[in-house]
């Protein structure tokens, strides 16, 4: 006669198992990923005596959210859909799946334009939430025909999606970003004066201001004194203000190891305007000019550029393929 199987040890804890999260997967309570986040594990269940101990279910999760966001960043994903890089006050970065918008009836594809402030509807999925609905809330489109402003465009979307963090709220940020938009929109605002504003408030909000003020190496404030020889020494690599000690105590490989990282020095009406701008208006162009204080937007943007291409790791894109096509219109035409 053939041996009756024993039960696995095990059996009785598969069963409470599949019995707890059977229950919470058929009630849609475990789920993958979200916006930029992931679900929560299955945990075992507690044993007590050696059997298992049936924990109440948890509370159902939330489908369907609102969301208020600027579109970064947009990659193609399939034949029809696209996946776009969101900025949020609520949630920060996240990526979301907008379904069916490369089509050419596509019910709010138009709404989603590069660099627009959108509400929006999406529905949690399992690695990536769906975009369902779009309304338009301010748009940049008339003002990024332009090549010069939609240059600043990109590269605002080029650096706050690289500095960013996902899933990290940084609402003085996303007051920023507001605040650029509106001064993009505006004709009488310089739109490399607005980048150099927007590079100090950026830094300033991901808590990596340049320091102004005083010495970032030994501390010692400045104060009002008069800059020795009417130039102000700034160094990325230490983080702003180099008293003239510091300056001179640097070594070669410190001085030239790096461009982006390395020493350079402004004239002191360019530092005066440095400091000015970090409490500059973006949206106000009259703001950003008093600010400015009679310097070229140009001489402001070499100041604040090392210090976010240091961050960044890297030259910025967006400002170099900019570059390059005002240097191919500058140049004469051959014949």
């Amino acid at each position: 006669m053939q041996a009756r199987r024993r039960p696995h040890r095990h059996a009785a804890f598969s069963a409470a198992f599949i019995a707890v999260h059977g229950r919470q997967l058929r009630a849609g309570q475990v789920r993958g990923a979200g916006f930029g986040r992931s679900g929560p594990r299955l945990a075992r269940p507690r044993l007590q005596g050696g059997l298992p101990v049936l924990s109440p279910a948890a509370p159902p999760a939330v489908k369907s959210y609102n969301l208020e966001a600027f579109v970064l960043r947009m990659r193609p994903l399939g034949e029809a859909d696209r996946i776009v890089t969101l900025f949020s006050r609520e949630r920060g970065k996240g990526h979301a799946v907008a379904k069916g918008v490369r089509k050419p009836h596509s019910k709010f594809g138009a709404r989603l334009d590069f660099f627009s402030r959108v509400q929006l509807s999406l529905h949690t999925g399992r690695s990536l939430d769906v975009i369902t609905a779009a309304q338009t809330v301010t748009s940049s489109w008339e003002s990024v025909i332009d090549p010069e402003r939609f240059g600043a465009a990109s590269y605002v979307g080029e650096i706050v999606d690289a500095l960013c963090e996902p899933d990290l709220a940084v609402e003085d940020l996303y007051d920023t970003v507001c605040q650029f938009q509106q001064g993009l929109c505006d004709k009488q605002a310089d739109p490399e004066l607005l980048i150099a504003a927007f590079d100090l408030r950026l830094l300033q909000a991901l808590g990596l201001t340049p320091e102004l003020d005083a010495c970032a190496r030994c501390g010692t404030g400045l104060g009002n004194r008069p800059l020795a020889g009417g130039r102000a020494v700034l160094s990325a690599h230490a983080g702003g203000l180099l008293c003239r000690t510091c300056s001179l105590q640097l070594t070669e490989s410190e001085r030239y190891a790096d461009e982006r990282s390395g020493v350079f020095s402004v004239k002191a009406a360019e530092f005066k305007a440095l400091r000015a701008l970090r409490e500059a208006i973006l949206g106000d162009a009259a703001s950003l000019t008093s600010a400015a204080a009679g310097c070229s937007a140009s001489s402001l943007h070499r100041a604040t550029r090392p210090f976010i291409e240091y961050q960044l790791g890297r030259r910025s894109k967006s400002l170099t393929v900019a570059g390059n096509q005002q240097h191919a219109l500058r140049a004469p035409k051959a014949g």
